[in-house]
């Protein structure tokens, strides 16, 4: 084991925010990547926590690592991933939590109104999740640890750097991995490109290439740190 980390927690893959038994909010996140880091750093000999999401069923079991976590929401997500945080860990928030979730889940499912004269449509009235890593660096910083190592991902449609930045000042942490999204680019099991960056900017560049080889890139430079 690497005497610097006791235990490397790994999230993946999107969450689901129901707007009734039949109809969530989520994201195209396949979960490929957060699977693929978690198997990089078993190959290490280290510890792994898996956390996932609604990922691809082929990336939801990481076979040799310590602990297996399944969650649904975003909610769910940040308690499990406080509730493994440690002195001497390393977290690496690979996952695609939603951003949004409805304020009130219907109990039936939503029927149209077909009634002569009836008002087409659905309205929905959302409200912010919580900033996992934010909320994390916080519990952190009360906990008074000094190797609790947060590494944010930034999946962005433009403005990377400007993004990427922001995030790393909001979330409270010295890392973040960034990279574009799209419909036919960044997700799923598409060859792929990151950037990895601190306050001063770019780090290193990977890419473009497969998210496996992209894995152990991330995970030979996290481990250079």
């Amino acid at each position: 084991m690497n005497p610097k980390y006791k235990k490397i927690i790994i999230t993946s893959g999107p969450t689901r925010e129901w707007i009734d038994p039949v109809r969530y909010i989520s994201n195209a996140s396949s979960g490929k990547m957060g699977f693929h880091l978690a198997k990089a750093f078993i190959s290490h000999n280290l510890d792994v926590v898996y956390i996932h999401g609604n990922t691809l069923e082929k990336y939801a079991y990481v076979d040799g690592a310590q602990k297996i976590i399944s969650v649904e929401t975003t909610i769910q997500l940040r308690d499990a991933v406080l509730a493994e945080m440690e002195e001497d860990s390393l977290l690496v928030m690979a996952a695609a939590p939603a951003d949004f979730r409805p304020i009130m889940t219907a109990e039936h499912k939503i029927k149209k109104d077909n009634r002569e004269g009836a008002k087409k449509g659905l309205l929905l009235e959302l409200e912010e999740n919580p900033d996992i890593l934010q909320q994390v660096s916080s519990f952190v910083k009360e906990k008074g640890w000094k190797n609790a190592v947060r590494i944010g991902f930034a999946a962005e449609t433009r403005d990377l750097e400007k993004y990427a930045k922001e995030k790393l000042e909001k979330k409270g942490i010295d890392w973040i991995v960034g990279n574009y999204v799209s419909q036919t680019e960044g997700f799923g099991e598409k060859d792929s490109s990151v950037r990895i960056y601190n306050r001063s900017g770019v780090v290193r560049e990977i890419g473009p290439l497969p998210k496996e080889t992209i894995a152990k890139e991330l995970v030979g430079f996290l481990m250079s740190l």
